[in-house]
């Protein structure tokens, strides 16, 4: 496996055999190379030097965690800025119709509704064809370009004169965007083991852009408005950071381990074999039509979190609205998002960190998903003139990030294996989010304001069904690996050596004996 000496499988929790090569460069040829991961085809080109013997010998746990603190100083660090910048731009409408953005625009009726909902049209539309770039292509490089231009598109925003200006603006960022989750998930998955990647996942799928969106608006309160109205120059300033963000992105991650430039050819060895208990490969730049069948015909694909995305994508776009209709000023609305960011993250982490620990996060999500239950049924029942608890109530609701980065993130990023398997169910996933988003500010009808009865009651049947799905999956799951034991033995009976491990031949989750699914 990873290792040429005898180690602990974290998934399995049992000792495995020692493998002194992953790969044979002998059995590695110019017809099958393109079948396999870039792990084999570099790994194959390590054996051939003369110095193939220190760089392959076993590390040390020293050597792993300069490897594993450089991957947390330069990689996490990254791509948790570009999901903090995609986040900003989404969340900014929603800060900018306090400051007048309606009024500006003359926006009446659901338009509000249909700007919010827009992104997410061309989120779906354009999540396969960036997915699919960033498999052929280098995953850094897509990374950046895509944050880059979605700061243009948000600069762009605050020049807008109308509706349709708006609409063409989220349009342009939604297909900037479309492809953030997927790509994100393609580098957790080839950097870090199973084990570490459920607590970097709610680092680096932050709902900090609150906090960031909630600041800058605050110090716009003192801003006199002149010749550039004040939600305009909002989206200036997060158009700017953006740009900036998809330029560091763009130099510095690595289209994979064997690319990356500030690791040493020892480092990307022991980058790339230490994952490999992962069982879910590096990345194979070939599109794989049986992969995607295979992903298409698996239920639990399917099972992952529209349910959740629904009271998510309501609860974004009208909180501001909700609290303002409370009684309270534009500036202490402003200063009320701050605290949603920073609960919705800590809520995050908490959970994920108890998953990791416990080794059970269908139950770990199941309890988030109870506590914004909770939440809801509480807005539901507290009468809106009771403001401290109507309050409390939206606080406890925004704990909605914890059961979407455990269960629509973290657990498919450690249950899906084969390079188009992934791309095709981290895309289906981000259909879910994009899905969800477009439905649940629906449900808020302006006309029901402030009560929005309709879209508190959708929260209530969605999380409810969330519940049923998530249990589910994990029945799923612990059936197939009872399965995967019993094939196991048998394949070990009957494998032919071909020269090249099971975790380097770009196998699905499905196709892989020594798989195992995390429930």
């Amino acid at each position: 496996m990873s290792n040429n000496t005898l180690h602990l499988d974290e998934e399995k929790n049992v000792v495995q055999e020692p493998r002194v090569l992953d790969v044979n460069p002998a059995d590695l040829t110019e017809e099958n190379i393109e079948i396999y991961d870039v792990a084999a085809e570099f790994l194959a080109s390590i054996a051939k030097r003369d110095d193939a013997a220190a760089l392959l010998a076993p590390w040390t746990d020293e050597e792993e965690k300069a490897v594993k603190r450089k991957l947390d100083l330069i990689v996490m660090p990254l791509l948790w800025l570009a999901n903090l910048m995609s986040g900003t731009d989404k969340v900014l409408l929603g800060t900018a119709v306090t400051f007048g953005l309606k009024t500006d625009l003359k926006l009446v009726g659901q338009q509000y509704s249909w700007a919010n909902s827009a992104i997410y049209f061309t989120c779906i539309a354009f999540v396969f064809p960036q997915s699919w770039i960033f498999q052929k292509f280098s995953i850094g490089r897509t990374i950046g370009v895509n944050v880059f231009f979605y700061g243009i598109t948000t600069f762009g925003t605050s020049a807008v004169k109308n509706f349709t200006g708006l609409i063409i603006c989220r349009l342009l960022l939604g297909a900037f965007e479309g492809a953030g989750h997927s790509a994100t998930g393609m580098v957790i998955s080839m950097w870090w083991k199973k084990s570490e990647q459920p607590w970097r996942t709610g680092i680096m799928f932050s709902t900090l852009s609150s906090v960031v969106n909630g600041l800058l608006s605050f110090a716009l309160q003192f801003y006199t408005p002149g010749p550039i109205a004040r939600w305009r120059l909002l989206f200036v300033l997060m158009g700017c950071f953006s740009v900036c963000v998809g330029i560091a992105n763009f130099l510095c991650i690595p289209a994979n381990p064997t690319k990356a430039w500030w690791l040493t050819d020892r480092q990307k060895v022991i980058a790339i074999r230490r994952t490999a208990s992962n069982q879910t490969g590096i990345m194979n730049h070939k599109i794989k039509w049986d992969q995607i069948k295979e992903a298409l015909l698996d239920v639990k694909t399917w099972l992952i979190n529209v349910s959740l995305n629904i009271p998510n994508g309501g609860l974004i776009g009208f909180n501001s609205l909700i609290v303002q209709s409370l009684g309270y000023t534009v500036k202490e609305v402003t200063l009320l998002a701050i605290p949603t960011g920073v609960i919705s993250w800590v809520s995050s982490l908490i959970f994920a960190r108890l998953s990791t620990k416990t080794r059970k996060p269908v139950l770990c999500t199941i309890a988030a998903v109870l506590i914004c239950l909770a939440g809801t049924i509480m807005l539901k029942q507290i009468p809106r003139s009771n403001k401290g608890g109507s309050l409390a109530a939206l606080f406890i609701m925004y704990c909605y990030w914890a059961p979407y980065i455990i269960f629509g993130s973290s657990i498919i990023y450690a249950n899906v294996s084969g390079t188009s398997k992934k791309v095709a169910v981290y895309g289906i996933s981000y259909w879910g989010y994009c899905v969800g988003n477009l439905i649940g500010p629906q449900t808020f009808r302006a006309t029901e304001a402030p009560l929005y009865k309709s879209a508190v009651l959708s929260m209530l049947i969605f999380y409810c069904l969330s519940i049923v799905f998530i249990a589910l999956y994990g029945v799923l799951c612990w059936q197939a690996n009872k399965k995967k034991e019993k094939q196991e033995a048998e394949w070990i009976a009957s494998r032919a050596d071909d020269g090249i491990a099971e975790e380097w031949k770009d196998l699905t989750d499905k196709q892989n004996p020594l798989f195992r699914y995390s429930y």
